[in-house]
């Protein structure tokens, strides 16, 4: 698991080192935490992190978790778009 430190909330992606789309879109998902410095940015691999990743039913990647606190405002399959993010964690972390 690679980690950029944060503050209160916690976004987390999904993925798996062996996708390509994955290793693709991991650059640009750290680039993000730039932007976001309230945010701590985490990369967990589904068969490397498996215990992090516990229960999560994982459909597609990437898998965005969006979190603050224990509470969970977001997770789910993602279009593999930093736009896309961008734009989600705009409007998460605006309804504080």
């Amino acid at each position: 698991m690679k980690t950029v430190s944060g503050r209160e909330f916690e976004v987390t992606c999904i993925c798996a080192e062996w996708c390509d789309l994955c290793t693709q879109y991991r650059p640009g998902f750290f680039e993000l935490a730039a932007r976001f410095p309230q945010a701590r940015f985490a990369w967990l691999d589904t068969e490397d992190d498996a215990d992090r990743v516990g229960d999560l039913e994982i459909e597609n990647f990437p898998t965005i978790v969006v979190r603050r606190g224990a509470q969970t405002l977001f997770c789910g399959p993602q279009p593999p778009s930093h736009d896309l993010l961008k734009r989600l964690l705009e409007e998460l972390l605006r309804e504080r």
